[in-house]
């Protein structure tokens, strides 16, 4: 079942709504992001990996990325974690003139999909998923970066798609079970 989470941005007129079927579409893949400066729709699925979707209202782009585990740790930065991703994506936006006073975020996945990976070793404890989120809270948080928009953790996966020059977000949920 589909759930549409955001209709319309606050302050868009009539003549800024996108039609899905005229844009182009990009996947975003464990350790991919993507930020769009014309309309563009990005989509992921998402089970325990998490999600950030980010807006800019005044320049109308936005931009995703999707990573797997929250922290690098010691081995080689990458952007399938959330430490180095949303950093990135950041990045991408002010390289493209973003102010981040403007920016919202919209955080998604997280979910709690397999019971071999709810418990790590390591000094970070807890579910994969949870801690995706937390990671997502903390940098965003510390950005001064308001989440707007989120649906995290539980049991199922998810497939999110944003519409970057809008900001609107469907959310569908692609599991019944826990992956037990």
């Amino acid at each position: 079942m589909a759930k549409n989470l955001l209709r319309a941005q606050v302050g868009f007129g009539m003549e800024n709504k996108v039609s899905r079927s005229e844009v182009p579409e990009i996947f975003l893949h464990a350790g991919q992001h993507h930020v769009a400066a014309s309309p563009t729709l990005l989509k992921m699925i998402l089970g325990s990996c998490a999600g950030v979707f980010l807006f800019d209202p005044v320049l109308a782009m936005g931009g995703g990325t999707h990573y797997m585990l929250p922290h690098h740790g010691s081995g080689n930065p990458s952007a399938r974690y959330g430490d180095i991703a949303i950093p990135n994506l950041l990045e991408n936006f002010r390289a493209l003139g973003s102010n981040r006073k403007n920016l919202e975020a919209r955080v998604f996945g997280g979910g709690s999909m397999l019971s071999a990976l709810r418990e790590m070793p390591g000094k970070h404890r807890g579910p994969i998923g949870q801690r995706n989120v937390e990671i997502a809270k903390e940098i965003l948080a510390a950005a001064s970066i308001p989440v707007v928009d989120r649906d995290v953790l539980g049991s199922r996966g998810r497939m999110v798609t944003m519409v970057s020059s809008t900001g609107e977000v469907t959310l569908e949920f692609i599991s019944q079970s826990d992956g037990h």
